[in-house]
């Protein structure tokens, strides 16, 4: 993750602002010989072109709502892993304990019903651009879990002292939820 990405230098988006992009995707640093390259690039002479019109992106997202299939069951397994991020705590009236010790022990803060919402909506984007599909599967679920939930889960600054990644909370909460 670049440096910049963790505050340092930099003042961090809140819990709510960071909660606003639908997924995470860390990058790792260049190659040295490709970071070279930057060195000297002119990002002034790139010209995009669109690769399709607003009305068509629209008219996709249509299709896919309709068209992708994802099952009850599917859809409360995805609200069954979205609450599992959150610990109990009266103070925010979440009086369910999560399957996973580590969110109980490690998590601050877990996933708002925003991680529910994107995460419906993705994976049946995910089912069709990896799976080549129109039906959703439990992995399909799976494994966009760190992309939706990666931002979401807010450590307690204990976690790190235990060696406990957001990463390895999320693993753990894949594990114990039941799949249906």
């Amino acid at each position: 993750m670049n440096p910049v990405e963790l505050g340092q230098g930099t003042f961090p988006l809140s819990e709510a602002a960071v909660d606003r992009f639908a997924i995470i995707v860390n990058i790792a640093y260049l190659p040295p010989e490709e970071e070279q390259k930057l060195v000297s690039f002119d990002f002034k002479q790139v010209h995009l072109n669109p690769l399709m019109s607003k009305e068509r992106i629209i008219e996709l997202r249509a299709v896919i709502t309709r068209e992708v299939f994802l099952h009850d069951a599917l859809t409360k397994y995805i609200r069954r892993l979205v609450g599992a991020t959150r610990p109990y705590s009266a103070e925010t009236e979440w009086y369910h304990h999560s399957p996973s010790e580590l969110v109980e022990k490690c998590v601050d803060l877990g996933a708002s019903p925003r991680a529910t919402i994107c995460w419906g909506r993705l994976v049946k984007v995910w089912a069709l651009l990896r799976g080549r599909r129109a039906e959703v599967y439990p992995d399909d679920v799976q494994d966009l879990a760190r992309y939706v939930l990666g931002h979401r889960v807010w450590l307690g600054p204990h976690a790190a002292s235990h060696g406990v990644t957001v990463e390895m909370v999320i693993d753990d909460i894949i594990d114990r939820v039941p799949v249906p």
